[in-house]
């Protein structure tokens, strides 16, 4: 941890933004001007370009290794900025790069294992490393695979925390580790079958600042072509088995009713199914779902203005499109012409 010049330590990301560089997921960092990033920006950047590829190349985005190399990733990024040099950095860039190359080379050997501990790290809350492991071994573990994944990373950087400036900075990291187990097992218990599913598509994310006036689930008629592109996308398809639309809101409400902002989800999906289905896309065929906010790509500090806030969720107010199928000629990419993820 490098201090800075006028308090003698530099502050950590609060709970509030400890996933703040998910936004990087979906889209490469800006520059300012055109100066070039530094080499290590760069690695982490393209490593991150890879990881959405892999996505729209039909890889299930839930899937165990991308999850856990987009953690990697995560805390990289976060690392990077930090101007780490206890070595996590380059640790996290190895691992999330060992991950990607076993997916980009379709290897069916991936080690599951996961290093406790790394370069800049301690180990810390064996009785959350008890937990994921006997959740790893469950036959429906599957169905909890993204937040063991990233619970896993997020625990070896809880213990980066610790080893830096203590218990009390790890500590927000450990909650946000034992909220994804808990969301982890739940989803195992919930989980009915683990059925083999029928491939994966695209996924095509959204804005949904482009598509409705805030906080309103009425289609904005100058965004209408997007939609049309997608209903385009669907026809190409050849065996169209699904097409799933989740709707995703940010956390933002005024009179603190979360389940207004599930409702809000739930319509945005089921306005998109009409307009889908006005467009001759078969009803049977389309499934609707309301995620709320309680899934972000990105967090935002809590002490900015209401009207700053509502900018830095942007990201968050998303449409998620994902098509399920199979293509009689073998092309398993529907999506040739997709909206980059917002």
């Amino acid at each position: 941890m490098k201090p800075n010049n006028s308090t003698g330590r530099h502050s950590r990301p609060s709970a509030g933004s400890l996933l703040f560089a998910l936004l990087l997921c979906a889209a490469p960092l800006s520059h300012a001007g055109e100066e070039a990033p530094p080499a290590k920006l760069q690695q982490i950047e393209t490593l991150q370009r890879r990881a959405e590829k892999l996505v729209f190349d039909a890889l299930d985005p839930a899937s165990y290794h991308l999850a856990k190399a987009r953690a990697w990733l995560d805390l990289a990024l976060s690392e990077y900025h930090e101007k780490d040099t206890t070595g996590i950095l380059e640790s996290a860039v190895g691992q999330a790069e060992s991950l990607l190359d076993a997916l980009d080379s379709k290897s069916t050997s991936v080690s599951m294992r996961m290093p406790q501990q790394t370069p800049g790290s301690e180990t810390v809350r064996p009785d959350l490393w008890d937990k994921i492991a006997a959740l790893k071994g469950l036959e429906k573990f599957p169905c909890g695979q993204r937040p063991l994944a990233t619970a896993e990373v997020y625990l070896v950087w809880a213990g980066h925390e610790f080893h830096e400036e203590g218990q009390s900075h790890a500590e927000s990291y450990m909650r946000a580790v034992e909220n994804l187990v808990y969301e982890a097992k739940v989803a195992i218990d919930n989980c009915v079958d683990v059925p083999a599913q029928t491939p994966l598509l695209s996924v095509t994310t959204l804005s949904g600042d482009a598509l409705f006036a805030f906080d309103q689930s009425t289609l904005n008629p100058n965004a209408l072509w997007r939609l049309d592109n997608v209903v385009e996308n669907i026809r190409k398809v050849k065996q169209l088995e699904e097409v799933m639309l989740v709707g995703h809101t940010d956390h933002m409400r005024s009179d603190r009713k979360e389940e207004r902002n599930q409702q809000l989800s739930e319509r945005r999906a089921e306005t998109i199914k009409k307009y889908l289905v006005n467009k001759g896309i078969p009803a049977d065929k389309i499934r609707t779902k309301g995620a709320g906010s309680s899934q972000p790509v990105v967090q935002c500090p809590a002490n900015q203005s209401r009207a700053k806030q509502i900018a830095c969720l942007q990201p968050n107010r998303r449409v998620e499109i994902i098509l399920r199928g199979g293509n009689a000629a073998g092309d398993n990419k529907a999506n040739d012409n997709k909206e980059p993820a917002k």
